[in-house]
């Protein structure tokens, strides 16, 4: 290993007009955890471990708790998967892991009760 450089591989976001277009229930809900999200927008990928923070939250509406239990964990696994894939440059995996994060995200998404 190179004393002063790595090579890196990271999941990069996509959102043609940002997290908030694509995912506006899921962006408002986290950004009640993470006031970062008001400003960036990050992978789905990056967002899974924020998560367990919702699922910990006292006084949680709970359609957003059924939401949570119901794709949650799934999400989180799936997160697990495609860090090992990328760390294992078994990218041709991640990519397939990252569409059914993608998929799970989605089905959090439509869960999530309206404002």
């Amino acid at each position: 290993m190179s004393k002063y450089q790595q090579i890196r591989v990271r999941v990069e976001p996509v959102y043609p007009k940002g997290l908030a277009k694509a995912f506006p229930r899921l962006h408002r809900l986290l950004a009640g955890f993470d006031n970062r999200l008001l400003e960036e927008s990050p992978p789905l990928n990056d967002l899974a471990p924020l998560l367990v923070d919702v699922s910990l939250a006292k006084d949680l509406d709970p359609a957003v708790e059924k939401a949570v239990e119901a794709t949650g964990q799934r999400i989180l696994d799936l997160h697990r998967k495609i860090n090992e894939a990328l760390g294992g440059w078994k990218l041709s995996a991640a990519e397939t892991l990252l569409n059914e994060m993608e998929d799970a995200f989605a089905e959090l998404e439509k869960a999530l009760p309206q404002p």
